[in-house]
């Protein structure tokens, strides 16, 4: 019966490190264009690794590109391609 245990346990904790992994992942990928849209905004391109924190990091920075002012201002809809 306690290998039944360990083994749940086990399992367990390779479906942690599973989902951990997967989230660095994800996190990698989404930074560098993260990072490009804050510096181009006129934010810091640091805000990007908000993205490591799990499950709240990415609401975190899409709140602060959605509902602050950005410091080189918004763009504009009369581009070069309208």
């Amino acid at each position: 019966m306690t290998w039944v245990i360990a083994w749940l346990l086990g399992l367990g904790t390779l479906a942690i490190l599973g989902l951990l992994v997967v989230h660095l992942v994800v996190a990698l990928v989404l930074i560098i264009p993260t990072w490009r849209i804050c510096t181009r905004a006129g934010f810091s391109g640091a805000l990007s690794f908000f993205h490591l924190v799990p499950l709240i990091g990415w609401l975190v920075v899409m709140a602060i590109l959605a509902f602050s002012p950005w410091p080189n201002g918004e763009a504009s809809s009369s581009g070069p391609g309208v």
